[in-house]
Protein backbone atom coordinates (compact mmCIF):
# COMPACT_ATOMS: atom_id res chain seq x y z
CA UNK A 1 0.00 0.00 0.00
CA UNK A 2 1.45 3.44 -0.94
CA UNK A 3 0.31 6.66 0.67
CA UNK A 4 1.29 10.15 -0.70
CA UNK A 5 1.70 11.75 2.64
CA UNK A 6 1.39 11.86 6.15
CA UNK A 7 -0.23 14.74 8.19
CA UNK A 8 0.73 13.38 11.08
CA UNK A 9 3.46 15.95 11.36
CA UNK A 10 1.76 18.86 10.47
CA UNK A 11 0.18 20.72 13.05
CA UNK A 12 -3.01 23.56 13.19
CA UNK A 13 -4.02 25.56 15.64
CA UNK A 14 -7.80 25.66 16.15
CA UNK A 15 -9.40 29.10 17.90
CA UNK A 16 -12.57 29.78 18.58
CA UNK A 17 -14.33 31.29 22.03
CA UNK A 18 -16.88 28.32 21.61
CA UNK A 19 -15.49 25.25 23.76
CA UNK A 20 -17.69 22.83 22.20
CA UNK A 21 -16.88 23.86 17.82
CA UNK A 22 -12.70 23.61 19.20
CA UNK A 23 -13.64 19.87 20.63
CA UNK A 24 -15.66 19.27 17.95
CA UNK A 25 -13.04 20.59 14.80
CA UNK A 26 -9.93 19.17 16.76
CA UNK A 27 -11.41 15.63 16.76
CA UNK A 28 -12.25 15.64 12.87
CA UNK A 29 -9.05 17.17 12.00
CA UNK A 30 -7.46 13.88 14.32
CA UNK A 31 -9.09 11.35 13.12
CA UNK A 32 -7.33 12.50 10.11
CA UNK A 33 -3.89 12.51 11.81
CA UNK A 34 -3.32 15.95 12.21
CA UNK A 35 -1.81 17.16 15.01
CA UNK A 36 -4.09 20.21 16.54
CA UNK A 37 -3.37 22.81 19.55
CA UNK A 38 -6.49 24.75 20.89
CA UNK A 39 -7.10 28.42 21.55
CA UNK A 40 -9.96 30.33 22.98
CA UNK A 41 -9.60 33.72 21.92
CA UNK A 42 -7.61 35.55 19.72
CA UNK A 43 -4.75 36.86 22.82
CA UNK A 44 -4.41 32.66 23.44
CA UNK A 45 -3.78 32.24 19.45
CA UNK A 46 -1.23 34.88 18.94
CA UNK A 47 0.83 33.54 22.03
CA UNK A 48 0.55 29.93 20.83
CA UNK A 49 1.69 30.91 17.58
CA UNK A 50 4.82 32.63 19.48
CA UNK A 51 5.51 30.00 22.01
CA UNK A 52 5.68 27.51 18.45
CA UNK A 53 8.29 29.42 16.87
CA UNK A 54 5.71 29.88 14.23
CA UNK A 55 5.27 26.54 13.97
CA UNK A 56 1.72 26.09 12.65
CA UNK A 57 1.02 24.98 9.09
CA UNK A 58 -2.76 26.26 8.92
CA UNK A 59 -5.06 27.79 11.65
CA UNK A 60 -8.55 27.77 11.90
CA UNK A 61 -9.76 30.97 13.41
CA UNK A 62 -13.26 32.76 14.55
CA UNK A 63 -13.72 36.18 14.07
CA UNK A 64 -16.50 37.46 16.79
CA UNK A 65 -14.18 36.51 19.75
CA UNK A 66 -13.26 38.44 23.37
CA UNK A 67 -10.53 40.68 23.31
CA UNK A 68 -8.53 40.92 19.81
CA UNK A 69 -10.76 39.31 17.11
CA UNK A 70 -10.35 37.23 14.46
CA UNK A 71 -9.48 39.96 11.47
CA UNK A 72 -6.95 41.53 14.28
CA UNK A 73 -5.31 38.18 14.64
CA UNK A 74 -4.68 37.89 11.26
CA UNK A 75 -3.75 41.54 10.84
CA UNK A 76 -1.15 41.05 12.95
CA UNK A 77 0.31 37.21 11.43
CA UNK A 78 0.48 39.17 7.76
CA UNK A 79 2.40 42.06 9.53
CA UNK A 80 5.18 40.03 10.84
CA UNK A 81 7.81 38.22 8.16
CA UNK A 82 8.22 34.92 10.21
CA UNK A 83 4.17 34.37 10.44
CA UNK A 84 2.57 36.28 7.21
CA UNK A 85 3.10 32.52 5.33
CA UNK A 86 0.76 30.59 7.82
CA UNK A 87 -2.66 29.79 5.88
CA UNK A 88 -5.41 30.78 7.57
CA UNK A 89 -9.09 29.92 7.41
CA UNK A 90 -12.09 31.93 9.09
CA UNK A 91 -15.18 29.94 10.36
CA UNK A 92 -17.24 32.06 11.60
CA UNK A 93 -21.13 32.91 12.21
CA UNK A 94 -20.41 35.87 10.17
CA UNK A 95 -22.06 35.73 6.72
CA UNK A 96 -22.58 38.80 5.22
CA UNK A 97 -20.57 39.61 2.16
CA UNK A 98 -18.90 42.47 3.58
CA UNK A 99 -17.76 40.27 6.26
CA UNK A 100 -16.04 37.75 3.68
CA UNK A 101 -14.29 40.67 1.53
CA UNK A 102 -12.86 41.99 4.56
CA UNK A 103 -11.53 38.94 5.84
CA UNK A 104 -10.05 37.81 2.46
CA UNK A 105 -8.73 40.76 1.62
CA UNK A 106 -7.06 40.71 5.17
CA UNK A 107 -5.37 37.45 4.03
CA UNK A 108 -7.41 34.93 5.02
CA UNK A 109 -6.93 31.82 2.41
CA UNK A 110 -10.84 30.50 3.03
CA UNK A 111 -13.80 31.42 4.31
CA UNK A 112 -16.68 28.98 5.95
CA UNK A 113 -19.54 29.97 7.64
CA UNK A 114 -21.39 28.55 10.69
CA UNK A 115 -22.65 26.05 10.74
CA UNK A 116 -20.89 23.76 8.22
CA UNK A 117 -20.56 20.05 8.29
CA UNK A 118 -16.71 18.90 9.77
CA UNK A 119 -15.85 17.23 6.91
CA UNK A 120 -16.51 20.14 4.97
CA UNK A 121 -14.16 21.85 7.49
CA UNK A 122 -11.06 19.11 7.16
CA UNK A 123 -11.90 19.10 3.15
CA UNK A 124 -11.23 22.64 3.03
CA UNK A 125 -7.83 22.35 5.13
CA UNK A 126 -6.91 19.93 3.23
CA UNK A 127 -7.37 21.95 -0.11
CA UNK A 128 -5.31 25.06 1.73
CA UNK A 129 -2.68 23.04 2.69
CA UNK A 130 -1.99 21.54 -0.87
CA UNK A 131 -2.71 24.96 -2.32
CA UNK A 132 0.25 26.29 0.30
CA UNK A 133 2.51 23.46 -1.09
CA UNK A 134 2.36 21.67 2.61
CA UNK A 135 0.51 18.44 1.89
CA UNK A 136 0.63 16.47 -1.08
CA UNK A 137 -2.92 15.05 -2.27
CA UNK A 138 -3.22 11.90 -0.33
CA UNK A 139 -3.77 8.59 -2.43
CA UNK A 140 -3.65 5.09 -0.99
CA UNK A 141 -2.97 2.22 -3.94
CA UNK A 142 -4.03 -1.69 -3.16
CA UNK A 143 -3.36 -3.61 -6.20
CA UNK A 144 -5.82 -2.12 -8.49
CA UNK A 145 -7.87 -0.27 -5.85
CA UNK A 146 -7.39 3.27 -5.40
CA UNK A 147 -8.57 5.48 -2.66
CA UNK A 148 -8.14 9.15 -3.38
CA UNK A 149 -8.68 10.19 0.36
CA UNK A 150 -9.12 14.32 -0.21
CA UNK A 151 -11.78 13.61 -3.01
CA UNK A 152 -13.55 11.05 -0.89
CA UNK A 153 -13.59 8.67 -3.33
CA UNK A 154 -12.68 4.94 -4.83
CA UNK A 155 -11.88 3.41 -7.91
CA UNK A 156 -10.99 0.00 -9.00
CA UNK A 157 -9.25 -0.57 -12.43
CA UNK A 158 -9.83 3.15 -12.65
CA UNK A 159 -13.93 2.68 -12.43
CA UNK A 160 -15.40 5.21 -9.98
CA UNK A 161 -17.16 3.12 -7.18
CA UNK A 162 -19.75 5.18 -6.43
CA UNK A 163 -19.18 5.08 -2.94
CA UNK A 164 -21.54 6.72 -0.65
CA UNK A 165 -19.44 8.48 1.64
CA UNK A 166 -20.34 5.80 4.31
CA UNK A 167 -19.35 3.75 2.70
CA UNK A 168 -15.92 5.40 1.88
CA UNK A 169 -15.09 5.93 5.64
CA UNK A 170 -15.52 2.44 5.87
CA UNK A 171 -13.40 1.42 3.28
CA UNK A 172 -10.40 3.72 3.91
CA UNK A 173 -10.67 2.79 7.51
CA UNK A 174 -9.69 -0.95 6.75
CA UNK A 175 -7.30 -0.44 4.41
CA UNK A 176 -5.75 1.96 6.90
CA UNK A 177 -5.02 -0.64 8.92
CA UNK A 178 -5.08 -4.27 7.10
CA UNK A 179 -5.04 -6.92 8.73
CA UNK A 180 -6.50 -5.52 12.34
CA UNK A 181 -9.82 -7.15 13.07
CA UNK A 182 -12.33 -4.86 14.24
CA UNK A 183 -15.51 -5.02 16.09
CA UNK A 184 -18.77 -4.04 14.40
CA UNK A 185 -19.44 -1.71 17.68
CA UNK A 186 -15.99 -0.23 17.12
CA UNK A 187 -16.51 -0.13 13.73
CA UNK A 188 -19.91 1.77 14.73
CA UNK A 189 -18.01 4.03 16.88
CA UNK A 190 -15.65 5.39 14.53
CA UNK A 191 -17.51 5.94 11.42
CA UNK A 192 -20.86 6.37 12.51
CA UNK A 193 -19.87 8.01 15.75
CA UNK A 194 -22.85 9.56 18.23
CA UNK A 195 -24.87 8.33 15.02
CA UNK A 196 -28.56 7.71 16.96
CA UNK A 197 -31.00 4.48 16.47
CA UNK A 198 -28.35 2.59 14.38
CA UNK A 199 -26.85 -0.92 15.32
CA UNK A 200 -24.69 -3.41 14.62
CA UNK A 201 -26.41 -4.68 11.88
CA UNK A 202 -25.78 -1.49 10.12
CA UNK A 203 -22.22 -2.34 9.83
CA UNK A 204 -22.91 -5.48 7.95
CA UNK A 205 -25.53 -3.70 5.63
CA UNK A 206 -23.00 -1.66 4.83
CA UNK A 207 -20.21 -4.08 4.21
CA UNK A 208 -22.88 -6.25 1.88
CA UNK A 209 -23.17 -2.85 0.21
CA UNK A 210 -19.42 -2.27 -0.43
CA UNK A 211 -18.76 -5.81 -1.25
CA UNK A 212 -21.02 -5.60 -3.84
CA UNK A 213 -19.61 -2.48 -5.68
CA UNK A 214 -16.36 -4.11 -4.98
CA UNK A 215 -17.50 -7.28 -7.04
CA UNK A 216 -14.30 -9.72 -6.86
CA UNK A 217 -11.85 -7.48 -5.59
CA UNK A 218 -14.58 -7.96 -2.15
CA UNK A 219 -12.44 -11.04 -0.77
CA UNK A 220 -10.02 -8.46 0.39
CA UNK A 221 -13.07 -7.48 3.05
CA UNK A 222 -12.47 -10.45 5.45
CA UNK A 223 -15.28 -11.77 8.40
CA UNK A 224 -13.56 -12.62 11.24
CA UNK A 225 -16.03 -14.81 13.01
CA UNK A 226 -17.46 -13.52 16.35
CA UNK A 227 -15.62 -10.64 16.10
CA UNK A 228 -16.08 -7.84 12.81
CA UNK A 229 -14.26 -7.01 9.74
CA UNK A 230 -10.67 -6.19 8.35
CA UNK A 231 -8.86 -5.87 5.56
CA UNK A 232 -6.30 -8.18 3.93
CA UNK A 233 -3.98 -7.33 1.05
CA UNK A 234 -3.33 -10.84 0.71
CA UNK A 235 -6.79 -12.25 -0.46
CA UNK A 236 -5.92 -15.65 0.06
CA UNK A 237 -8.29 -17.22 2.37
CA UNK A 238 -10.53 -14.28 2.68
CA UNK A 239 -14.38 -14.74 3.24
CA UNK A 240 -17.14 -13.11 1.52
CA UNK A 241 -19.03 -13.73 4.33
CA UNK A 242 -21.41 -11.50 6.27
Amino acid sequence: MATASEPSDLRILVVDDEEDNVEIISHFLQQEGYHVERAYDGEQALEAVRRANNGFHLILLDIMMPGKDGYEVVRTLRQRAETEHIPVIFLTAKTEEEDQIKGLLLGADSYLTKPVPPAVVVANVKAVLRRSGVEESRIMQVGDLTIYEDEYRASLEGRDLGLTLTEFELLRYLVRHPRKAFTRQHLLETIWKDAMMVTERTVDAHIKNLREKLGPFAIHIQTVRGVGYRFVEDAEGASEEA
